[in-house]
């Protein structure tokens, strides 16, 4: 009777949608949702399903078994519900695989039992690709060394009810795909390992079925069994139980999690049952239950993480990362870093509530960067300036990091020839001008720099000192004087540049740039006085000639009168 009724609704639920292209159509293998559906009984689903374009689809009341690879997509304009509903893969993972540790508490076991007046063996089968060598079992005061493919473990007879452990060659982790509980005299049935009771192991395998969230999923007095959820939106769960479907997978900073009422997660496939990024957020209720003793609540993770500084070979070390004591790197010719190469790392674990190994609930990255080396030219280590990049530094969780604390920044305030009077506007060839360059550091890092200086027509200009200097103190203006000569009369100007550090992966990094003053007439001021020069002699010849006359004529007059 039960059977009849389900082909009946099944036939009821494709006739719908046939019938109703309003609400759902068949896309080749696809069942599109576009609008509001519900789905009700008990049902087999083996074929995707894409809820689109503001769609919603709802089940209620329903048992619906979900064929292998089967997938749910939600757009982010629609939403799927679950309300006391359940959806079971008919493949889920079946596998299990200790977390690899030795000691007594925490190494990994499985619970078997059995009674027969004869005796009782647990036959273990590895995952595929794995082998039982160097595996030893430990089940009551006793111990066996396990090999190969398959192996068993002797129980001996009437009832027995026991847990054996399981440690791997140099405590690596031990896998489980099969176990069969053997009588004497009886046919060996094999069942998966995940369906033993067991503790200290993760479901192994891959998930049945697939949930893709983009818009929303709320769950309400649900079981989910056996498939994978991941999330770029909003999932709600309330009430609910999901069994062999951890992480619970929160793909992006903005997808959003709540867990409420009796929700309970159970059988994680990894050693979380939740795994977010670095903000997204996760509301976990106090009634809430994971899956427990090695299994964590939750792991935050960011990858592709840089650091990206002005200048190449920078070197850089970060400390209090988790798994790392430190990590040390250079930035490339990009001036970039990538953290730990850009690997995905752990930033915030919450950790199981069997917990018994951390004081607080939750362990956060608190890791800092420290600069070892950031040296360019203009600090070098003779200019007894320090190493650029503000010493250290915590780390954010930020995909960039931007390091631009304690680095110059330079800009020009004015360029200007002055006299004795202020500014000048004339000088002569052959006189040396004073140039008065003024500029600032608005930075958090000084900088011993030099300026380049050319004329008007892009020549070298002939300045002394050749490259005027000095060293400008954050947040304070230098006047850097130098003095200007010219060899040729007309117009010119000075165009004077900061020689930025060839470290540098932008040359404006650190500011610098040029300016040019306002134009000098240099005049030759033997064209003024030239005229004086030449009538000078001239009546210095006229003077002597005159008193040389003068002299011959008073003889004569005198020689007269004698």
């Amino acid at each position: 009777m039960e059977r009849s009724k389900s082909i009946m609704i099944s036939i009821i639920l494709l006739a719908s949608l046939v019938a109703s292209t309003t609400n759902s159509s068949a896309d080749g293998e696809d069942i599109i949702v576009e609008s509001n559906m519900t789905w009700s009984g008990e049902m087999t689903l083996s074929q995707n399903v894409r809820i689109l374009n503001g769609g919603s689809l709802s089940f209620v009341d329903s048992k619906v078994n979900i064929s292998s690879g089967v997938g749910i997509y939600v757009d982010a304009s629609s939403s799927l519900s679950l309300e006391s509903s359940e959806l079971s893969s008919t493949h889920p993972p079946s596998g299990l695989a200790g977390f690899g540790y030795c000691d007594e508490d925490n190494r990994s076991s499985v619970r078997v039992f059995s009674q027969s007046e004869q005796n009782i063996r647990a036959y273990l089968r590895p995952i595929q690709g794995f082998s039982l060598d160097g595996v030893v079992a430990y089940f009551g005061n006793e111990t066996k060394d396990l090999s190969g493919e398959e192996d068993f473990i002797p129980l001996g007879s009437g009832s027995v009810d026991i847990w054996i452990g399981l440690t791997g060659p140099l405590c690596h982790p031990v896998s489980l795909s099969e176990i069969s509980i053997e009588r004497a005299g009886q046919e060996r049935v094999w069942l998966d390992a995940a369906d033993y009771e067991h503790r200290n192991f993760m479901v192994h395998g891959d998930p049945g079925f697939s949930i893709d969230i983009d818009g929303s999923m709320q769950s309400n007095g649900s079981s989910i069994f056996g498939g994978r959820i991941s999330s770029y939106g909003y999932l709600n769960i309330s009430d609910s139980s999901l069994d062999r479907v951890g992480p619970i997978l929160l793909a992006n900073d903005d997808a959003s999690l709540v867990l409420g009422g009796n929700t309970k997660i159970t059988n994680s496939t990894d050693d979380h049952d939740v795994r977010a990024r670095a903000w997204s957020p996760i509301e976990w209720g106090d009634g809430v239950s994971g899956s427990g003793g090695l299994t964590d609540k939750w792991e935050r993770r960011l990858s592709g993480q840089k650091l990206s500084f002005d200048a190449i070979y920078v070197t850089f070390e970060i400390r209090g990362m988790h798994k790392f004591p430190s990590y040390s790197n250079f930035s490339n010719e990009l001036g970039i870093s990538f953290v730990d190469g850009g690997k995905e790392r752990v930033v915030e674990i919450a950790w199981s509530e069997d917990n018994t190994w951390e004081e607080a609930p939750i362990w956060t990255e608190n890791a800092t960067v420290v600069i070892t080396e950031y040296r360019t030219a203009w600090n070098p280590e003779a200019s007894g300036i320090l190493d650029y990049g503000g010493g250290q530094f915590d780390l954010p969780w930020e995909q960039e990091v931007w390091v631009r604390t304690g680095t110059p920044m330079i800009e020009w305030v004015s360029l200007t020839p002055m006299g004795e009077d202020g500014i000048l506007g004339e000088a002569s060839i052959g006189d040396s001008v004073n140039v008065e360059a003024v500029i600032s550091n608005s930075g958090t890092a000084a900088a011993s720099l030099a300026i380049g200086c050319k004329d008007s027509s892009g020549v070298e200009a002939q300045v002394s000192p050749q490259f005027p200097n000095a060293i400008i103190e954050p947040g304070t203006e230098r006047t850097i004087s130098f003095s200007w000569r010219s060899s040729s009369t007309g117009e010119d100007y000075l165009n004077c540049r900061v020689l930025t550090p060839t470290q540098l992966v932008e040359e404006s990094a650190f500011g610098g740039g040029e300016m040019e003053t306002s134009n000098l007439s240099w005049i030759d001021s033997s064209d003024d006085n030239g005229g004086e020069r030449s009538i000078l002699p001239a009546l210095i010849v006229v003077l002597i000639s005159a008193a040389i006359g003068g002299h011959f004529l008073f003889r004569i007059y005198r020689e007269d009168e004698i």
